[in-house]
């Protein structure tokens, strides 16, 4: 066993787990490298310390009972991102979340939550970008309580920056549905700083029934990518 890791309150996604996001950034700061792929097995339970176990090609997260709950490996990945759209136009897709039912189901999650103040939550909202369908997109602006001493934003936030985007590319214009973060790949190609005016999209990428996968992107206020993702999420299964 190679230690330990814990998911705090504060950093939840849907009631009593963590939010995948975060949850994948602190398993690629494990793992040491990159690219990675972060498999969800299930929700990482909040304020409960799981083994961390290494093995030749992966990191596994376990709990008491020894059930893997969420394990990391290095892969090869390649995606393009769209366009992103200008900054005027992430700032208005920003208010229009705002404006809408997707504030969130309780607005607490850790990184799209809108109940959620200026450094206890990441407020990453990516609303409807208009004559741009199947793409989400936010004007966001980091709170320096994510910044290490040098004023860059933290790699797990970046990660978890990474997340809901891709959620929301498939609900805009249908009003939020719920879905869960199953898997997520990508990587961190360079620094945001604290109070940067980064732009955040989502788009979609594929759907196979009740699998749904997106892409997500962070871009910095040069216009250069500092961090790209594919998700794989799970809309729940509807019983008739």
């Amino acid at each position: 066993m190679a230690g330990t890791a814990m998911i705090e309150g504060r950093f939840r996604g849907p009631a009593g787990v963590g939010n995948g996001g975060y949850v994948a950034g602190v398993m690629a700061g494990l793992l040491g490298s990159q690219p990675v792929e972060t498999t969800l097995r299930r929700g990482w339970p909040l304020d409960v310390a799981l083994a961390i176990h290494r093995h030749a090609d992966r990191i596994e997260a376990a709990d008491a009972a020894g059930t893997v709950v969420a394990e990391t490996r290095e892969v090869p990945f390649d995606l393009e991102p769209p366009t992103p759209p200008s900054r005027t136009e992430a700032a208005a897709a920003t208010a229009w979340f705002l404006e809408s039912p997707f504030t969130h189901s309780t607005g607490l999650c850790f990184a799209c939550g809108s109940a959620r103040p200026e450094g206890d939550g990441l407020r990453v909202f990516t609303g409807l970008v208009e004559g741009r369908p199947g793409l989400a997109a936010a004007l966001w602006r980091p709170d320096p309580a994510y910044a290490d001493a040098r004023g860059r934003i933290r790699h797990e936030f970046l990660w978890s920056a990474l997340d809901c985007a891709g959620s929301f590319a498939f609900t805009l214009g249908k009003g939020p549905q719920s879905m869960l973060l199953g898997r997520m790949a990508g990587r961190l190609d360079g620094v945001v700083r604290a109070g940067e005016a980064c732009t955040v999209i989502g788009w979609q990428i594929a759907r196979d029934g009740r699998k749904l996968t997106a892409g997500t992107a962070i871009f910095g206020e040069d216009g250069g990518r500092r961090g790209i993702a594919r998700s794989l999420w799970v809309t729940p299964l509807v019983v008739s």
